[in-house]
């Protein structure tokens, strides 16, 4: 009798110490899955910041462009026609003014 209980605490003993191996393996196997899953958010975040920073970079030359574009242009139609280039200038400032004026409150 005393030999059937110590062969069943042994066995016992063996099933625990399996079942302890087998989660063992499942809990490495899971750490494993997800830092592997971390790794490839952590890749797809960068790149759709990176993405991003292209994007704005791009929107950004295209503004200088423009920019340059359109003081050329002025330059250039200034040169063609000083007078109504002072013209307009003169206009624009006076409409500014004007504009200025009308939206500020009255001191009285």
């Amino acid at each position: 009798m005393e030999n059937s209980v110590t062969s069943g605490v042994a066995k016992t003993g063996q099933t625990a110490k399996d079942a302890g191996n087998i989660l063992s393996s499942k809990l490495e196997d899971a750490r494993s899955d997800a830092g592997t899953v971390v790794k490839a958010g952590a890749r797809r975040v960068r790149s759709i910041g990176q993405q991003g920073l292209d994007a704005i970079s791009d929107a950004v030359n295209q503004a200088r462009d423009a920019a340059s574009d359109a003081s050329d242009s002025v330059i250039d139609y200034t040169k063609k026609n000083p007078i109504t280039a002072l013209a307009i200038a003169a206009a624009s400032g006076a409409l500014l003014y004007a504009a200025v004026k009308a939206l500020l409150p009255s001191r009285d």
